[in-house]
């Protein structure tokens, strides 16, 4: 039963005594005993006692969402993660929010504006969060917990404990396309996953130069012999704790990434051995990945050419290493598995290849391979 304690006040006298004035005066002053004056509820909660101890309720006409969870809601970006917990319905449970904590009891929540909200992250909050992986997503896992005692004092225990067990989830395989025209000079594709728990960001640039800092302006028209430069950068994860693979990327003469009439660039991480002029600079050692080739066309019309990628994240661990392994002579030419889930496509293009650039004769017949699962 919940019982709603009513207000109770007293006077107390004080007298003040002046001495150039021989007479005395008493004023009186209202002191309150009701504990609910200093528990501030907002106005979908009303003060009151449960388990001997005073605290916000919920009113009985304010709908709360999933009251077994508590009501919990995450938000979570890059290493970073964002809990909030309706306060009324803990405390209904018995758990105050000065005793909940996350995994790290010095991990505590705050209260506002009825919620009580966690936070950590992978720089000086951790707080106890626990970093897995398995073969399709990388997992952050921590807990919220509490401990409280309505006998709190007295020789019985009515101890009761939450553990409120929440995870991140991020996709570890993607595949990124843009359709966007080449004279927005970078493009980004936002991904939600799953659950509403996690987003990052995969985004494709071309450089002028080999030292990536001149970015194409305006349409990409590529001079016979020239060498395009293109950088793959995943924003929204911890670089600290994971790396991008580039396993494809391949160019089409349409902006289509399932064209039929395509060309490898980067097959199975390494470069592609009937294309001499790829060379993959860097790939699996930080969040930016990064290529080149030298223009081409193909030998059909429109003479323009789309680039596409697909990569996947790489946990960071002692003793592995992310850096694929191309010294072997022979690559498996084949796009990648169309039983990857939960793939978007990036691409960029079009490239404006000038004349003279080399053509490659894509009428001859063309290696069979599997489509990307769009």
């Amino acid at each position: 039963m919940l019982l709603i304690v009513g207000y109770l006040s007293l006077g107390v006298n004080t007298i003040s005594t002046h001495p150039h004035h021989p007479t005395s005066s008493v004023q009186t002053k209202m002191v309150s005993t009701n504990p609910c004056d200093k528990i501030h509820c907002t106005e979908d909660e009303v003060c009151g006692k449960i388990y001997g101890i005073n605290g916000c309720l919920c009113k009985k006409s304010h709908h709360q969402p999933i009251p077994e969870s508590f009501g919990l809601v995450a938000t979570c970006h890059n290493s970073s993660c964002w809990i909030s917990l309706s306060r009324c319905l803990l405390f209904e449970a018995g758990f105050p929010a000065q005793v909940l904590h996350l995994n790290d009891p010095g991990c505590t929540g705050t209260v506002l504006d009825g919620q009580v909200k966690f936070h950590f992250n992978n720089d000086h909050q951790k707080c106890g969060t626990v970093l897995r992986a398995n073969k399709t997503h990388f997992i952050y896992k921590n807990s919220i917990q509490g401990t409280s005692d309505s006998a709190e004092g007295h020789i019985i225990s009515r101890q009761r404990q939450l553990s409120l067990h929440f995870v991140c989830e991020y996709p570890i395989k993607q595949n990124a396309s843009m359709d966007v025209a080449i004279h927005v000079l970078k493009s980004v594709t936002h991904q939600k996953l799953p659950a509403v728990h996690g987003t990052y960001q995969v985004q494709i640039t071309p450089y002028k130069d080999a030292d990536f800092t001149q970015q194409f302006s305006g349409n990409v028209a590529g001079q016979p012999e020239e060498t395009i430069y293109i950088a793959v950068d995943v924003e929204g994860v911890d670089g600290r704790q994971f790396s991008s693979v580039l396993d494809f990327c391949w160019a089409t003469p349409i902006n289509d990434s399932t064209s039929s009439i395509n060309w490898d660039l980067i097959a199975n991480q390494c470069p592609n051995p009937e294309d001499g002029t790829v060379k993959v600079l860097r790939n699996g050692v930080s969040t930016s990945s990064r290529f080149s080739f030298r223009m081409f066309t193909f030998g059909v019309p429109p003479s323009q050419v789309y680039l596409h990628c697909s990569l996947h994240l790489c946990l960071l661990e002692l003793g592995h290493s992310c850096i694929p392994n191309c010294d072997h002579v022979h690559q498996h030419k084949g796009r990648r598995s169309a039983d990857d889930q939960d793939n978007i496509t990036v691409s960029y293009g079009p490239l404006f290849p000038a004349r003279n650039t080399d053509v490659l004769d894509v009428l001859a017949p063309l290696p069979k391979r599997r489509s990307p699962k769009l």
